[in-house]
């Protein structure tokens, strides 16, 4: 009799310790699947994140056929393309106006420095065909220069047009990234019959150089999807250095 109460609470304590351990275990593995569950979420918004699209807000308009000079708008973005596709959606919301086209050629430009391939493709979409060969001449020399401590060379050309970007911050912009742009205050828009179209003077601010609205002439010709620049050699000109009363670096475009 003794033996087989032994043998019974033996058996009872055995099955005690293997449900505490089944309990124990699964309890862990419950926790590894919370946290595993995290870190996916975490993963899965890194990605969203780097995978978001562009938006872009356009505040002031610019009137496409009637000068009035020094009117400004601001376009306001939270990245730049990272490809060909990319730009073309920054195309469809932003190349139905002409700061818009300005804003497009910076995001073509930064493009470029990053992707030579992409970044070509991208200017022959946002530059007319004649203005082109001029963007791209400099734009090597500027952005993709065979040596890369050449003193012609401004890998933060781009972002010396983003507004809060200066010499004494690295041109280091906050984001979202805002351009301002406005209307030439003296050169009245122009009918252009090589181009089927009115031709507007624009101005762009940048405080990277000492005369801080740099001029750029776009066009939407009769027939064509979006503005084009027409001209714009004040934004591919050497921009100042970072000073040297300066610790920051450039820390590049987003």
């Amino acid at each position: 009799m003794r033996k087989t109460v032994f043998t019974i609470i033996t058996a009872a304590l055995v099955a005690s310790c293997g449900s505490e351990t089944s309990q124990s275990e699964n309890n862990t593995s419950q926790q590894a699947g919370i946290e595993q569950t995290q870190d996916s979420g975490t993963a899965g918004n890194d990605i969203a994140e780097a995978q978001a699209p562009i938006n872009v807000s356009i505040e002031g308009s610019i009137d496409h056929t009637q000068w009035t000079g020094g009117v400004e708008s601001t376009v306001t973005f939270n990245h730049f393309p990272k490809s060909v596709a990319e730009f073309n959606d920054a195309v469809e919301q932003l190349g139905q106006e002409p700061q818009g086209a300005v804003v497009l050629m910076l995001m073509a430009m930064e493009l470029y420095r990053n992707d030579s391939i992409a970044g070509e493709e991208c200017l022959k979409t946002i530059n007319t065909d004649t203005n082109l060969p001029g963007v791209m001449r400099q734009l090597k020399d500027k952005l993709r220069p065979s040596n890369p401590k050449d003193s012609y060379a401004r890998p933060y050309l781009v972002a010396a047009f983003m507004q809060g970007a200066t010499p004494e911050n690295g041109y280091n912009a906050p984001t979202p990234y805002k351009v301002k742009v406005r209307t030439n205050p003296v050169n009245r828009y122009e009918e252009s019959n090589s181009l089927k179209g009115y031709v507007l003077y624009l101005q762009v601010e940048s405080l990277g150089y000492d005369t801080s609205w740099r001029g750029v002439e776009v066009c939407k010709s009769k027939g064509d999807s979006h503005y084009r620049i027409v001209n714009c050699p004040s934004m591919y000109t050497q921009c100042k250095e970072i000073s040297w009363k300066t610790d920051s670096e450039f820390q590049g475009l987003k």
